[in-house]
């Protein structure tokens, strides 16, 4: 890993938000803060190439690997979204929409998964019916307030 990237320590801090958009992209600038913790085995409980990871490799027409290698190789995140432009990797339009929403409103896919979710909902954030999608649990439970439905 290039000493001159940010250090990222996950069992003492959290990554960004899923909704903070680097390049314009939902999930990239956490996704490489999950790659960095990864690279220097301070990843904590968190998953590197977890779903939503996915989602955002299959956007990027990149594998998980090859995004690991591109972070390890790269001072910081301009140098990871220069090298995703230079691939022409870099949804723009209705593709970047797509992305972001299906980010944005990352919900539970099956009945099994729901039960999960509110499981684990009950535990972060008790009372709170507000809280629909696993991107709003993340907020929750990392101190980002999600959205109150109105």
């Amino acid at each position: 890993m290039d000493l001159t990237a940010p250090l990222i320590d996950l069992t003492i801090s959290y990554p960004r938000g899923p909704r903070e958009r680097l390049a314009g992209v939902s999930m990239l600038a956490r996704t490489i803060d999950k790659a960095r913790a990864q690279l220097a085995g301070t990843l904590g409980d968190y998953v590197y190439d977890c779903p939503m990871d996915r989602q955002l490799f299959s956007t990027l027409g990149i594998s998980g690997d090859e995004f690991l290698e591109v972070v390890s190789r790269s001072p910081d995140d301009i140098a990871v979204a220069a090298w995703l432009r230079g691939r022409g990797a870099i949804p723009e339009g209705e593709a970047l929409e797509e992305h972001n929403d299906a980010i944005e409103r990352w919900g539970p896919k099956t009945e099994e998964g729901r039960a999960r979710f509110e499981r684990q909902r009950d535990l972060i954030a008790p009372g709170r019916p507000d809280i629909t999608t696993w991107t709003d649990l993340l907020d929750a439970e990392e101190g980002r307030l999600a959205p109150v439905a109105g």
